[in-house]
C-alpha cells in the first residue's frame, strides 16, 4: 500500500471516532458489532468488562499512537455512556441523582447498583426496596443498607483501587477482607457475605446473621466465551483482542500441538508469544512451524525477531539471509535484515535493506511504515553527523585565517556532537533490536501481521 493511501486510511479511521455520538442511552441488553461484523447482545457487566479489555489490548491492536489515543478515548467515553444508561434504567434515584456522595456519586455509581441487584436479585424484597445512607467517607465508602419491607440492614463498602481514588484504598481493601472473612457465623458479629473487585472498585457486601443471596459473583463474561470445541484459532484471536493475551497464547499453544502441520496457528502462536513479551515461547512455535512449512517467510521473519530480542543475533542473521535468499523482495525478512544489520553497526546495509522494506512487496503496510520510520531516524543521525562534521571543517578552515579562539571552540563542539550521535545511533539500534517498550521506537510485531478472518482456512 502506497504511503498516501496509509495516510488516506488513518484518517479514514480517525474521522469514524470524531463521528461517534455518546450522548444517548442505550438499552440493555446492549447491541455491539464484533470485529467479524456479526452483533452481539451484551448484559451491562460484559459491555463494559468488554470496553476495559479494548483500553488494555489498544496498544498491541494499533502501532499508530494517535489511533491508540483515538481508540482508547473512545472505550472511555462508551463505558461513560454505559454507565450513564444503567444508572438512568436501573438506578435508585439516590445514586441516580448523585445524592451520596464520594464514589456513589459520579458514574461509577452504577458499577454498585449493578453489584446490588445481582447481590439481591433473590430476595423477596429485592433491591429496589433497599434505602441507601452514606456513613462514611476517606479511603473507602461505607453506605448502611436498609430493607423497607424488613427492617434488615447491611453495610455496603466500596474503594477505588485504580490509582484515581485515595491513596491506601487497595491496601485498606484487603485489610477489610481479611478482617471480615475470619468474623464468625452470628447474629451480632458483622461478617463478609459478598465481594467483588473489578479494574476501578473493590465492594464488600457486610452483614450479621444468615445471608440468603449468593455466595459470590463470578465474572458474567459467558457471553464473551467461544462454544466448546471452536476453531483454537478463532479462540485466541479473539482472546488477543478481548485483551488476553496470556490466554490468547496458551489456546493457540494448545491448539498448535493438536494442528502441528497447520500453518496459521504457527504464525499466530510465534506472534502472539512475542506481543507477551515470551521470545523462547516465539522461537519454539516458529521453528515447530518451519518444520512442516520452512519456506514460509512470516515464520523467518517472527523467528529472526525471536532470536534477536534473546540475543541470539548471528543465528538470527543467518535465518532471515536464509529465508531472503527465497524471498528476497519481501518486506518483513527485509525490515528485520535492516534492524540486524543496524544492530551490528553495518549501517549502509541497514539503509540498503529498509529501502526494500519501505517499498513493501504485497505484504501488510506494516513492515513498510515501521521500514520508513526506522529510515527517518537514520537520516536525522546523517544530517547530525554531517552537520557536525561541517562545524570541525569550518574550525579547520578558520584556524589557517589565524583565528585561534573561534576555530577551537568550533573543532571541540563538532567533535564532541560526532560520538555523541554515534553513542544515540547504538543505544537506539540496541533498544529497537531486544523489542523494548517505548512510545518513541516502532515495534517489530504487531496485531496487524496476524492471519484476516478471510485468510483463515474454511474447512477450519
Amino acid at each position: 500500500m502506497l504511503v498516501g493511501e496509509v495516510a488516506v486510511e488513518r484518517a479514514s479511521r480517525l474521522r469514524r471516532y470524531l463521528r461517534k455520538d455518546y450522548s444517548q442511552v442505550v438499552e440493555f441488553p446492549v447491541e455491539i458489532v464484533g470485529r467479524d461484523g456479526l452483533v452481539r447482545r451484551y448484559s451491562f457487566d460484559d459491555s463494559v468488562r468488554l470496553y476495559q479489555r479494548r483500553i488494555h489490548s489498544a496498544s498491541m491492536r494499533y502501532d499508530d499512537d494517535d489511533l491508540v489515543d483515538a481508540e482508547v478515548r473512545h472505550c472511555r467515553q462508551r463505558i461513560e455512556q454505559l454507565r450513564r444508561s444503567y444508572l438512568e434504567h436501573f438506578g435508585w434515584s439516590a445514586l441516580r441523582d448523585a445524592q451520596l456522595g464520594g464514589v456513589f456519586a459520579g458514574p461509577l455509581a452504577a458499577e454498585i447498583a449493578a453489584f446490588l441487584r445481582r447481590a439481591f436479585a433473590g430476595e423477596r424484597e429485592g433491591p429496589t426496596s433497599l434505602v441507601l445512607t452514606l456513613v462514611e467517607s476517606g479511603v473507602g465508602d461505607a453506605c448502611y443498607l436498609r430493607c423497607r419491607e424488613t427492617g434488615r440492614s447491611w453495610m455496603l463498602y466500596v474503594w477505588r483501587i485504580d490509582g484515581e481514588g485515595p491513596a491506601g484504598a487497595r491496601e485498606a481493601w484487603r485489610e477489610a477482607m481479611a478482617r471480615l472473612a475470619s468474623a464468625p457465623v452470628g447474629d451480632t458479629a458483622e461478617r463478609l457475605l459478598l465481594t467483588r473487585d473489578g479494574p476501578e472498585l473493590a465492594l464488600i457486601l457486610a452483614g450479621a446473621g444468615e445471608w440468603s443471596g449468593p455466595a459470590s459473583l463470578a465474572g458474567s463474561d459467558g457471553d464473551l466465551a467461544e462454544p466448546k470445541g471452536a476453531d483454537p484459532l478463532h479462540r485466541g484471536i479473539r482472546a488477543v483482542y478481548d485483551g488476553h493475551g496470556t490466554h490468547a497464547l496458551r489456546a493457540l499453544e494448545a491448539g498448535l500441538d493438536a494442528q502441528p502441520t497447520r500453518l496459521l496457528l504457527a504464525q499466530a502462536t510465534a506472534l502472539v508469544a512475542l506481543l507477551e513479551r515470551a521470545p523462547e515461547r516465539a522461537e519454539f512455535a516458529a521453528r515447530f512451524g518451519r518444520l512442516h512449512r520452512p519456506e514460509d517467510p512470516l515464520l523467518a521473519y517472527l523467528l529472526g525477531v525471536a532470536l534477536a530480542r534473546r540475543g541470539e543475533r548471528v543465528e538470527a542473521a543467518a535465518v532471515v539471509r536464509g529465508a531472503r535468499a527465497n524471498a528476497p523482495r519481501n518486506a518483513n525478512l527485509a525490515l528485520v535484515d535492516g534492524v540486524l544489520a543496524l544492530r551490528d553497526g553495518r549501517l549502509l546495509a541497514a539503509f540498503r535493506a529498509l529501502g526494500v522494506a519501505a517499498r513493501g512487496d504485497r505484504e501488510p503496510r506494516y513492515a513498510e511504515r515501521t521500514a520508513r520510520a526506522i529510515r527517518r531516524v537514520l537520516m536525522r543521525w546523517a544530517s547530525a553527523t554531517s552537520a557536525s562534521l561541517g562545524l570541525v571543517a569550518m574550525g579547520a578552515f578558520l584556524a589557517t585565517l589565524g583565528e585561534p579562539v573561534p576555530a577551537a571552540a568550533l573543532v571541540l563542539g563538532g567533535g564532541a556532537l560526532v560520538p555523541a550521535a554515534a553513542v544515540r545511533l547504538r543505544r537506539y539500534a540496541l533498544r529497537l533490536a531486544a523489542g523494548e517498550p517505548h512510545r518513541d521506537l516502532p515495534r517489530l510485531v504487531s496485531l496487524e501481521l496476524l492471519p484476516r478472518e478471510r485468510e483463515i482456512e474454511p474447512h477450519q
